[in-house]
């Protein structure tokens, strides 16, 4: 079995949502061009009062899990013992894909997602990539793009992390 790809956490926090969002499509054009790989995206929004919202790409959540063996289970059960076929194989089966979704997190662990929520000024936005295959020049190049930005958190390589905050501006080259 191939090794797994080493995955590396990327923060990036912005002023607005939307250019959070800006660079979301950037990633997805640089992972088009092989520029890197993006296993996971979460964006933590953080309003001025404090309260925070948090929309993941990827995880599947207990109630997508739910939701989508439950409607397996329905219609498998209908068709192989009837109505009360249906009922029963939608319950059990939802009740599994609730269980997956809480158990597997493939993504951005959950625990990491809450402390993001609390490490995000309010009134910004982060957002938070899990990402491997990096061509870290490209990435500068992308950032630059972005005054204003600022890396809140990353797991790269220090040349990389030092790269990235040249790109933003935070440090002089």
């Amino acid at each position: 079995m191939a090794d797994q790809p080493q995955q590396k956490l990327l923060v990036i926090g912005f002023d607005d949502p939307l250019k959070a969002s800006e660079f979301m499509l950037t990633a997805a054009r640089m992972q088009k061009h092989e520029q890197l790989q993006v296993h996971d995206a979460v964006f933590i929004e953080r309003e001025p009062d404090g309260k925070s919202i948090v929309r993941e790409t990827r995880d599947v959540t207990p109630g997508r899990g739910a939701l989508g063996a439950g409607m397996w289970g329905l219609l498998l059960g209908t068709l192989l013992g009837g109505p009360v076929g249906g009922l029963v194989a939608g319950a059990a089966s939802a009740g599994g894909g609730a269980l997956l979704g809480k158990l597997i997190d493939t993504g951005i662990k959950d625990e990491k997602i809450a402390e993001l929520r609390e490490a995000v000024p309010p009134g910004s936005t982060a957002l938070a990539l899990l990402i491997s295959h990096l061509s870290v020049a490209d990435l500068q190049r992308e950032l630059a793009r972005f005054p204003g930005a600022s890396l809140v958190e990353s797991d790269l390589y220090d040349a990389a992390i030092h790269a990235v905050r040249v790109s933003l501006g935070e440090i002089e080259g």
